[in-house]
């Protein structure tokens, strides 16, 4: 392998472990915080409401320097 390629690899698994770990978290949460007793047509959409939300606030962290 080349080293862009590793670098490539390790970033790709990297972001889906990731993304896959939000997902679940976000679950976790919303069960545990919210007013949820099944998935349902609601909880799927507040998922995605939450989801966006999250994005944008490690975005945010990023920029600002809070996340190094």
């Amino acid at each position: 392998m080349t080293k862009n390629t590793i670098v490539e690899k390790v970033v790709d698994e990297t972001v889906d472990t990731l993304i896959d770990s939000l997902d679940e978290l976000t679950v976790d949460y919303m069960y545990e915080y919210g007013n949820y007793t099944e998935s349902n047509t609601r909880f799927a959409l507040d998922k995605q409401v939450y989801e966006k939300l999250i994005v944008k606030e490690l975005y945010n962290r990023l920029m600002s320097g809070k996340i190094k």
